[in-house]
């Protein structure tokens, strides 16, 4: 559930109505700074190893960065979410949590197709 909300944030943030953005994105940064201070200083949500809030926040760690990449609009920022995005990066990095992720390419190229991109000039 907390995936689906952090997800359907996100995608507001990156593509939804211009008027609306500026809320969406304190929506989002609200919901990352929960989690950056979850992580405290553990390696993953879990501890040292992936659990299983590390795979439910795969939403997270992979798909806001096919959203930021497709829509040119940078969230998940390493001065902001230092925490965050060392989690992100390490999970992603992980051979066996790459094996059962989506190509990303083709998904950062399908969104955006669908969505049009860079909405950080709109």
């Amino acid at each position: 559930m907390a995936e689906e909300v952090v997800l359907f944030a996100a995608f507001k943030a990156y593509w939804g109505e211009e008027k609306e953005r500026e809320k969406d994105v304190e929506e989002i940064c609200g919901l990352l700074k929960f989690l950056e201070e979850e992580l405290k200083e553990k390696r993953f949500f879990g501890g040292k190893s992936i659990g299983m809030v590390d795979i439910i926040a795969n939403s997270i760690a992979f798909w806001l960065g096919v959203f930021e990449e497709a829509s040119g609009v940078k969230l998940l920022m390493r001065e902001k979410f230092p925490k965050l995005t060392n989690w992100s990066h390490e999970f992603v990095s992980n051979s066996v949590v790459k094996e059962c992720l989506p190509p990303r390419e083709k998904l950062v190229a399908y969104f955006r197709n669908r969505f049009g991109g860079s909405n950080a000039s709109k």
